[in-house]
């Protein structure tokens, strides 16, 4: 922590030393926010297995690690692939199945997915951490003072790949307008001929390969453990609500804010506050916050 005789240039190291590490984290946060994002405009349903996703995700990709070798081009197809299958499975065995309950049953649904799938992820991989190699990797760079490492410019080049592939695949193809119809207004999407329970599976299937994505990212900074879904996909909830679900880069960039916010409170406060006050966050924003602006969509 800085005290008042250090010098502005230990100021400056620690101020490239948050922005290094919450771009990082935040970047991993900003794609689990827009997988949020993207399943409540089109369902209307907080998917609570989203952080699962990223789990088996990742883990799906450590196992194909260990028996094959991935250049980069395989390692992105394979996580998208592994990613599209998880999410649709995860729609098929929660909201699939529950069109016409209560949104109530279909959250608890996502909940009761997201410990199966954990409790599965402890009987095929253990609780032992595991490294994900990195798979994608990027040089580091530097501009100026500040010094961004590898692990943090893979994890930006992801996330920013990403985003922008789904907001192309949203505005410029056929399924992606149908996603965005469903979202906007159910009923007239479906007099247009639109089949809004095959948007809701593909928005799944969507944010699937995101989650896969961001667990490529996160892996090889924090390693792989069993029960890190949850507290990801918490992290994820909360840059979605930051963002206010209603545009893909909003979210992203509440993701990103959540990410430096952590990242100056690990250096400057206490590390041990770090999810303490990132959930007081939670808990202000669901208290003083609108849940969704209506007039925009994704």
């Amino acid at each position: 922590m800085p005290g008042p005789n250090h010098t502005p240039a230990v100021l400056l190291l620690y101020f490239a030393q948050i922005i290094n590490s919450g771009l990082a984290l935040g970047s991993v946060y900003g794609l689990m926010a827009i997988g949020f994002a993207l399943i409540y405009n089109s369902s209307r349903l907080i998917n609570f297995a989203q952080g699962e996703l990223l789990l088996l995700g990742g883990l799906g990709l450590f196992s194909l690690t260990q028996a094959m070798e991935l250049n980069p081009f395989l390692a992105l197809a394979a996580a998208s692939i592994w990613g599209f299958l998880l999410g649709h499975f995860l729609y098929a065995t929660t909201l699939g199945l529950a069109m016409s309950q209560s949104p109530l049953r279909q959250l608890m649904l996502t909940v009761a997915a997201s410990l199966v799938w954990q409790g599965l992820a402890i009987l095929v991989w253990g609780k032992k951490p595991l490294l994900l190699a990195q798979l994608l990797p990027m040089p580091e760079v530097r501009l100026g003072s500040l010094y961004f490492g590898r692990d943090t410019v893979t994890a930006m080049v992801l996330a920013l790949a990403s985003g922008a592939a789904l907001s192309f695949f949203l505005r410029h193809t056929r399924r992606g307008r149908a996603i965005r119809a469903v979202s906007m207004n159910p009923l007239a999407a479906r007099l247009q001929g639109i089949n809004p329970k095959a948007s809701h599976a593909l928005a799944f299937a969507l944010a699937g390969v995101l989650a896969c994505m961001a667990g490529m990212a996160v892996g090889p900074q924090t390693m792989l453990r069993y029960d890190m879904g949850l507290g990801l996909g918490l992290k994820g909830f909360v840059a979605a609500t930051i963002g206010g679900y209603s545009s893909l880069s909003r979210v992203f960039l509440g993701g990103l804010g959540l990410g430096l916010l952590e990242a100056a409170l690990v250096l400057l406060v206490s590390a041990e506050l770090k999810e303490a006050l990132s959930f007081s966050l939670l808990i202000g924003l669901m208290l003083l916050m609108p849940m969704t602006s209506h007039e925009e969509r994704a």
